[in-house]
């Protein structure tokens, strides 16, 4: 079975299918799920998302590799001063280290002759997820205020000291009585068979 099932049978049959974005925010009193497209979007595991049409952009969503860990950077713009000073003076309280995931969602094409083309086809499938780091606020001359917010990738090692190498030795400083490297050295120059039939 494929993962996306729908997606290929329309495409197959020769329907306009079409990609979405969707962003779900794990804000401590209430999650909050928004979509680059306009108005409310229901997906097929009933979950609502909120359209933020031309108001947001992403930016840095991409795969880690090399050990890398890319930030990802979230901004809503054309907000007022309220909301302004409402993200920071709850950011630390509601956002600081919450989790946030992108998801894509593909959709029908809206097409006049076919109607009921519009509509999500299988369920939403994360491509990534981060954890919230700071916000920068921007205000210019022209009244124009935005929030960006960044977000590291999971896979950054903050607990990892800096030069930390996977030794025995090393893993005792750090955690005295830890066995998760005591064979490290043992394998250094060998080949392991694994499975062995």
């Amino acid at each position: 079975m494929s993962l996306f099932p729908e997606t290929i049978a329309a495409s197959l049959a020769g329907s306009k299918v079409q990609l979405a974005f969707l962003t779900h925010f794990q804000f401590t009193t209430q999650p909050m799920r928004l979509w680059k497209g306009e108005g409310m979007l229901k997906t097929n595991d009933g979950r609502r998302w909120s359209g933020i049409g031309k108001l947001g952009s992403m930016s840095g969503i991409e795969q880690a590799v090399n050990g890398e860990a890319p930030e990802m950077t979230f901004t809503l713009s054309g907000i007022d001063a309220d909301i302004m000073r409402l993200a920071k003076d709850e950011f630390q309280a509601e956002v600081k280290g919450r989790l946030v995931y992108v998801l894509i969602q593909f959709l029908g094409v809206a097409d006049p002759d076919d109607p009921d083309n519009q509509r999500p086809l299988d369920n939403p499938f994360p491509v990534c997820c981060g954890r919230c780091l700071s916000p920068t606020f921007t205000f210019n001359d022209a009244g124009e205020r935005s929030v960006a917010l960044s977000a590291e990738s999971l896979f950054s090692l903050r607990s990892r000291p800096a030069y930390a190498m996977y030794t025995d030795s090393d893993q005792q400083q750090r955690f005295p009585g830890d066995e998760g490297f005591e064979f490290v050295g043992a394998l250094v120059n060998s080949v392991v068979t694994w499975p062995d039939f």
